[in-house]
């Protein structure tokens, strides 16, 4: 389904500054929909004479039923069909009219003025042409369209929620819906109008609080009936209401009662000729998700420090190691006491960054570079300076999968230094990946493959602990080529595994 902004460039001439408005009204309309018990449409002309409009949004209310059991949304409506829109288009006037909708076979009432098609059945809704206005234009019109029932059988809160809808209407009407600018929009669970409404007057006094704000308030001690009053005379401070009348913006807190309770509190300013007249607050309850947000974060914290002590004892006996290395007598015990060094610093190196980081994910173009320094260093001398050279990127990568990876270029490296002579130039080592694979290369300008060369066969411990690791534990493959067919000298030995680490075992 192609989004707002392709289906207005596709079909419109809204320019890009009434595009943006219509994708803030969008993303702010979900509370008005809830508020209307109804479907909201939102509909653009397609030409200028507006013969012909266009579906750019659509959204359900959680609060009843729907009238749409399809998505309308990039559909075409001609003004014929529904004349109100059209007039309210031109006219930017906000109207009401009931329309009966029938199905298929067409409409059977010719009293009505227009008519929606129904997958099945007769009935009547009530649809609310609203005009949607910006920078004093109409560009648009947004429809409430829902069951029209009997005013009789509506419940106070219902009633009081419809008077709300009148005024966010008003609001569209007028162009100051949707707000300029909401505090720390994304950062908390915002609050839908089934968690708790008040609202409040001018004076910041309660005019209405519904059954679950009162609830909600309840979980902040407030026990007294709030109505007539300011939440700063019931013991809860208001200063995110004074900020949503003063400043016209959505604004936003939580209030935390004690450690285990808490409540979300965003309020909208409701304002109309260009004056503040209230405010809608919503209240959530989020007392059991801090809870767990608590439970998580010890969680992480836990794991992480996990890491952080295994890399420590890690890089103790990697200490170890070394000292044992300057003890030995035998080049050959010293060579490998050395290289069981780095491939437990290797190690390390991966549960350090594991031990930042509140993921099971690391920087594993981080973790290469840093692997390759510690190869480098160990095996460097004045008389034998080593560069290796870290190309391309691989991104972040499971701790499972970086952890026999990063060992694995570490042996890779070091059989690249080992077989590049005494010079050791032209070695590199270079990553790639793509959405399911991760690709390494470690090349060097040796003296090459010797004739014959099998891994199966003549592979060393470095390469058979790469060929395990990568091969069965990762289920990837490794290969070895020469670096070109013009230049017999040198290797390239390159590994390729899956990058979600599903094969690991």
């Amino acid at each position: 389904m192609a989004s707002l902004a392709e289906l207005a460039a596709a079909h419109t001439a809204l320019s890009p500054k009434s595009v943006a408005h219509l994708q803030r009204l969008l993303g702010s309309w979900a509370l008005p929909a809830d508020l209307s018990f109804a479907d909201l449409l939102l509909y653009a002309p397609t030409d200028a004479d507006a013969s012909q409009f266009v579906v750019l949004g659509h959204v359900r209310s959680t609060t009843s039923g729907t009238v749409h059991g399809g998505d309308p949304v990039g559909t075409f409506v001609s003004s014929d069909a529904r004349r109100m829109l059209g007039r309210t288009f031109a006219d930017g006037v906000r109207t009401e009219v009931p329309i009966t909708i029938v199905g298929p076979g067409g409409f059977t009432d010719p009293t009505v003025e227009e008519g929606i098609a129904a997958p099945v059945g007769t009935r009547q809704i009530l649809v609310d042409h609203v005009p949607v206005r910006h920078d004093g234009e109409t560009i648009a019109v947004l429809t409430r369209e829902g069951e029209a029932g009997l005013a009789g059988n509506r419940s106070g809160l219902e009633r009081e929620y419809r008077t709300l809808w009148r005024r966010f209407a008003t609001m569209v009407e007028e162009g100051t819906f949707p707000l300029e600018q909401q505090e720390r929009a994304g950062e908390f669970r915002e609050p839908r109008v089934g968690d708790g409404v008040l609202v409040l007057d001018r004076e910041r006094r309660v005019a209405f609080a519904s059954p679950n704000a009162v609830s909600a308030l309840h979980r902040l001690g407030v026990w007294a009936d709030p109505t007539g009053r300011t939440l700063d005379e019931v013991g809860v401070d208001d200063a995110v209401v004074r900020r949503a009348l003063e400043t016209r913006h959505s604004t936003i807190t939580e209030i935390e009662h004690s450690n285990d309770l808490s409540v979300v509190i965003r309020c909208h300013p409701l304002v109309e000729s260009g004056r503040a007249t209230g405010v809608l607050a919503v209240l959530r309850d989020v007392s059991e998700l801090r809870s767990r947000d608590r439970l998580l974060m010890s969680k992480d914290t836990t794991i992480r420090e996990i890491h952080h002590r295994v890399k420590n004892n890690l890089q103790t006996i990697q200490s170890l190691l070394h000292l044992q290395a300057r003890r030995l007598t035998s080049d050959e015990a010293r060579l490998a006491v050395a290289q069981s060094a780095r491939r437990i610093g290797a190690i390390a190196v991966v549960h350090e960054t594991l031990a930042t980081d509140a993921t099971d994910e690391v920087d594993f173009d981080t973790v290469v570079r840093r692997v390759v320094r510690l190869v480098t260093e160990g095996l460097s001398s004045p008389d034998r300076p080593l560069r290796v050279d870290v190309t391309g990127e691989v991104g972040e990568l499971p701790g499972e999968v970086a952890m026999p990876l990063a060992v694995a270029v570490a042996e890779l490296v070091q059989n690249a230094i080992d077989h590049s002579g005494a010079e050791a130039t032209d070695i590199g080592v270079e990553l790639d990946a793509d959405r399911r694979s991760v690709v390494i290369r470690v090349r060097n300008g040796g003296v090459g493959i010797p004739d014959g060369f099998s891994l199966d066969r003549d592979a060393g411990l470095g390469l058979t602990i790469v060929r395990t690791f990568v091969v069965s534990d990762l289920g990837g493959t490794l290969t070895m080529r020469p670096s070109s067919d013009a230049a017999p000298k040198g290797a390239v030995v390159e590994l390729r595994v899956p990058r979600g680490g599903s094969a690991v075992g």
